[in-house]
């Protein structure tokens, strides 16, 4: 269960059950609420650190059981290292490891003081990135038949903020809204594919849509096929599954606010097709949504937080299966835009839906078209499991994000996209194929998805790398889906929203 999130402008009282201190290396000085309670303590903090017990090393953690006069009171010293050298990753992974840590203490309220934390206009995004890290890590998501009988004790977590509380509550709530979100993505994606069908995913929009306060419509099959969507079509006919358009809209009628078009892939499993995968993490090809799943959950974040921007979220649901009725290598496809695609790999879908889809959202007439997708294996190569690629063709947007990127902790990499690229997805016999080999992969793919995008701004993010973990070296991961995304693209709106002019 994920901690609920305070904020108290009250002295400590030395009653508390435990208390966070983050602090930087070599801080020997105190001040503030954590002066106080080393006050109450006789001293003992102070004098901890004086004789060289604790260093304040990046990362580091030492939990000290100091006796006061009304309980034994749990301190944890947390690390940041250098000050120079303090990024929001690592805030994160710090604050996860403090947060594990606590955890097996089974301590149902603990205060985070930070008067020695980053100040100023630096104290709202270390508090942001402690929050994101500190709850994410008890985030958990489990099937298992014994977990419905224990049920997880309630757990708060206080920050002490004094006088600053009035001014660090709005960024405390919207680092809940991002974060629950997260929580939320990595639950749809966890999911299996039998309980996140094309269908579920659409269920899921309609339920935020209702709470979160935007407007969903989901076309069907007929729709789809009246409209000829030939490469969301084409890709579905393989599973008994139908096919679902998920078309989401926020802030519409504000028609002064610049307009977003997000679209995420959302094919619910991935088997490759006639293409077929090999056997080895085929599991893992429930999660070949996610990209869906991030914009579903970015437009409830930002419907909650109120954000002056207007969204289109657009989200393609397919399930890409082998039998006698599937997509097949050579066949060609007409799709939405009228231009026609010759298969070349049945396990090359995400683009054949997204062409679709990203086609259809230009209709909007948007500032920018945005997608976000698990497309290539080829990214992971390429930029490993942390940092995501992206392509497009408009400059302005994409360092946009890769800001966004740095301020998260969530970042992206620019990959090139000229016309030796487009040259190489032009087909023999069709406009395009779906595939051209190896070499470059990820970058023809998105070289494809460039096509439909037409003159319309336009970038593609691949979180083929990080949507998944097999380990938790990151504190506040564990075996699944990362999340990734829903903080990224959050950050871009806001980003957006504040330099457009209206």
């Amino acid at each position: 269960m994920i901690p609920t999130v305070t904020l108290a402008d009250k002295e400590l009282t030395g009653s508390e059950e435990a208390v966070i201190i983050p602090l930087f290396k070599d801080t020997r000085t105190l001040k503030g609420s954590i002066r106080q309670l080393d006050r109450i303590c006789d001293s003992e903090i102070s004098r901890y650190l004086a004789e060289g017990h604790f260093d304040g090393s990046a990362g580091k953690t030492r939990l000290l059981p100091l006796r006061t006069d009304t309980r034994l009171c749990h301190v944890l010293l947390v690390g940041l290292g250098e000050r120079p050298k303090l990024d929001v990753e690592k805030i994160a992974h710090y604050a996860g490891t403090a947060s594990r840590q606590l955890k097996g203490l089974k301590i149902k309220k603990a205060h985070l003081l930070i008067d020695l934390a980053p100040a100023g206009a630096a104290r709202k995004s270390f508090l942001r990135a402690f929050l994101k890290g500190y709850l994410l890590a008890r985030h958990n998501f489990n099937l298992k038949t014994e977990s419905k009988d224990k049920k997880p004790a309630a757990e708060t977590l206080v920050i002490s903020c004094g006088r600053e509380k009035a001014r660090l509550s709005r960024t405390v709530q919207q680092a809940k809204t991002i974060i629950d979100h997260i929580g939320k993505v990595r639950d749809m994606v966890n999911s299996p594919a039998n309980t996140m069908t094309p269908d579920d995913m659409a269920r899921e929009a309609r339920t935020l849509s209702k709470s979160c306060g935007f407007s969903c419509r989901v076309l069907n099959l007929k729709e789809i096929e009246k409209k000829k969507m030939g490469g969301i079509l084409s890709v579905a006919k393989g599973s008994v599954e139908e096919p679902k358009l998920i078309v989401m809209e926020y802030n519409m009628d504000r028609r002064r606010l610049p307009l977003v078009c997000l679209v995420g892939k959302g094919v619910t499993f991935d088997s490759g097709g006639i293409s077929l995968k090999s056997w080895e993490h085929m599991n893992e090809m429930k999660g070949d949504m996610a990209g869906g799943a991030v914009v579903i959950n970015t437009l409830a974040a930002a419907a909650k937080m109120k954000l002056p921007v207007r969204i289109v979220g657009i989200v393609p649901c397919v399930e890409n299966m082998p039998s006698s009725r599937a997509l097949k290598p050579g066949d060609i496809i007409h799709t939405y835009s009228g231009k026609t695609i010759e298969v070349i790999s049945t396990d090359a879908e995400g683009r054949l839906i997204l062409s679709d889809a990203i086609t259809y959202a230009r209709e909007f007439n948007p500032s920018v078209v945005v997608d976000i997708a698990t497309l290539t294996g080829a990214c992971l190569i390429a930029l490993g499991t942390r940092i995501a690629g992206v392509f497009g063709t408009s400059k302005k947007h994409i360092q946009q994000l890769v800001q966004a990127g740095t301020a998260t902790g969530e970042p992206v990499w620019q990959l090139p996209l000229d016309d030796t690229f487009q040259d190489m997805v032009k087909g023999d016999i069709t406009d395009y194929k779906n595939y051209s080999g190896r070499y470059g992969s990820s970058i023809t793919a998105a070289a494809l998805l460039a096509e439909f995008a037409g003159q319309t701004p336009w970038f593609h993010i691949d979180i083929a790398g990080t949507f998944w973990t097999d380990s938790s070296k990151v504190s506040y991961h564990s075996k699944g889906s990362t999340g990734y995304g829903v903080d990224l693209l959050i950050r871009f709106l806001e980003s957006f929203s504040s330099r457009t002019k209206r």
